[in-house]
């Protein structure tokens, strides 16, 4: 590798902290070019004299909720080592570990909300999981210092898209590009023109900047890519792939082979994960969809695919999504059990609890079904207190639906008994009567009729 290369990085670097009084905000994923793109500019920092290290210098990493339990693990142990070195060396940078809101997690989404797993075509996840946290922290710097300088480990030998985008962006004199939504941010890019071998010969020639080790990293590749190796530096080095970091639970790839690499490389406590992984990435299956799926939108209305000929079909069923949720405390309570050292936990009490009021207020869970599932599967109660104003419950649930004809009018029945209860002891019922006829507007015919109209709409075409 060309030592210049790097050595002229630096130099640029150095020079677009010290041109626009802006602080830095470097986002770190814990993967290869993220790393090497925030050691460079570490190191560049640190060779300017400490009296014009006048910007500060944020480094930011996006917890989905949902990273793989193996590299987050690796990643706290980073951010930790990180927040300890910028002390003793004196540096003007600071860690942040972002969350998406607890309205807009993963599980809340989707077991709570019915959101189906995602996919290429409702990819849901990743502005409510990645984008959002990391816009919220740059408007936040940007209120304070008016402008900011977001530095990403994007390259152009990543992919040809990802060539494709560098290549036809705009920049200024420095080499910076407006951000694409965030008017007040600039986007840094130092690494883009270095390739994977010079990114892993850069990692793995230098001592890492907070004390780390790079070769553990690379030895995280090494696990969850199955060996593939694009260089190897000496017989010390292990072999390193091209996976990416990402969510356990990701559904936008056919085939996770990440994890399933991890499980053969020795990580079997993960499998229970592997397993609802698969499960949920089942439910995409176009024949099985009317299965998982309710055939109404959340918007209480029926739709159709674009060429009208079936169903388009909405959220997760109600009892497919006490059935994730029962897998899913029973994964967490396995690892838990067999891996108590990483203090692993895949949803948390907080989102337990909002997703059992959208189930009490969306989908009419008289049964107040999360506190029974919680203690089915721990065995112990629910720790948070009981709903205060809960009138119906599953008997009334059961005795309710001996006298309806289909499930559709249970629901319906439900939903206007929920209504009325919630106007309960109000002086004033304004609007109880547009409420009302919102929910008869609803579509309320069974799939089968739906499904029998569609087909005799094909027929006479």
């Amino acid at each position: 590798m060309d030592l210049n290369k790097i050595k002229e990085i630096k130099q640029h670097i150095k020079k677009v902290y010290s041109a626009y009084a802006r602080p830095f905000v470097v986002g770190f994923s814990g993967g290869k070019d993220s790393t090497a793109t925030l050691q460079i500019v570490w190191e560049a920092i640190k060779e300017i004299p400490n009296k014009e290290r006048t910007n500060k210098v944020h480094v930011i990493c996006v917890d989905t909720l949902v990273e793989t339990p193996y590299i987050l693990a690796y990643i706290d142990d980073t951010l930790n080592k990180i927040s300890e070195s910028v002390k003793s060396q004196n540096l003007p940078v600071s860690v942040h570990k972002l969350t998406p809101l607890l309205e807009k997690t993963f599980w809340v989404n989707l077991i709570g909300k019915g959101y189906p797993a995602p996919s290429q075509q409702f990819r849901w996840c990743t502005e409510r999981l990645k984008i959002n946290p990391v816009d919220r922290f740059i408007e936040e710097q940007a209120s304070k210092s008016k402008e900011v300088t977001v530095v990403l480990g994007a390259r152009s030998a990543e992919s040809s898209s990802r060539q494709q985008v560098l290549s036809k962006t705009k920049r200024d004199a420095l080499g910076l590009s407006k951000h694409p939504t965030l008017p007040e941010a600039y986007v840094y890019t130092p690494i883009e023109n270095l390739t994977t071998e010079e990114v892993w010969t850069y990692l793995l020639s230098n001592k890492c900047a907070w004390g780390g080790n790079n070769r553990d990293l690379a030895a995280i590749y090494q696990n969850a890519d199955d060996g593939e190796c694009p260089m190897v530096v000496d017989k010390s080095t292990p072999s390193c792939g091209n996976s990416r970091f990402g969510c356990w639970v990701c559904t936008l790839v056919q085939k996770d082979t990440t994890m399933q690499n991890l499980i053969d490389s020795g990580e079997e406590w993960m499998a229970p994960l592997f397993e609802f992984r698969e499960m949920l990435s089942e439910t995409q299956t176009p024949s099985k969809k009317s299965t998982y799926r309710n055939h109404k939108r959340r918007d209480g209305q029926a739709s159709t695919v674009r060429d009208g000929t079936r169903l388009s079909y909405g959220p997760y069923k109600l009892e497919w999504r006490k059935t994730f949720l029962r897998k899913l405390l029973s994964a967490q309570k396995q690892i838990q059990e067999e891996k108590p050292d990483i203090s692993f936990s895949a949803i948390s009490i907080e989102e337990l609890e909002l997703i059992r009021q959208t189930w009490r207020k969306e989908a009419h869970d008289w049964q107040d079904s999360v506190p029974t599932i919680y203690k089915e599967i721990y065995g112990e109660d629910y720790p948070l207190a009981s709903e205060d104003g809960v009138v119906f419950t599953k008997d009334d649930h059961q005795l309710l639906e001996k006298h309806c004809d289909n499930e559709m009018q249970l629901d319906l029945i439900a939903r206007l008994i929920d209504l009325e209860r919630s106007m309960e002891g109000m002086t004033r019922r304004a609007g109880i009567i547009n409420k009302i006829n919102k929910i008869f507007n609803e579509e309320w015919r069974p799939e089968k009729e739906i499904q029998e109209e569609l087909k005799t709409q094909e027929i006479n075409k």
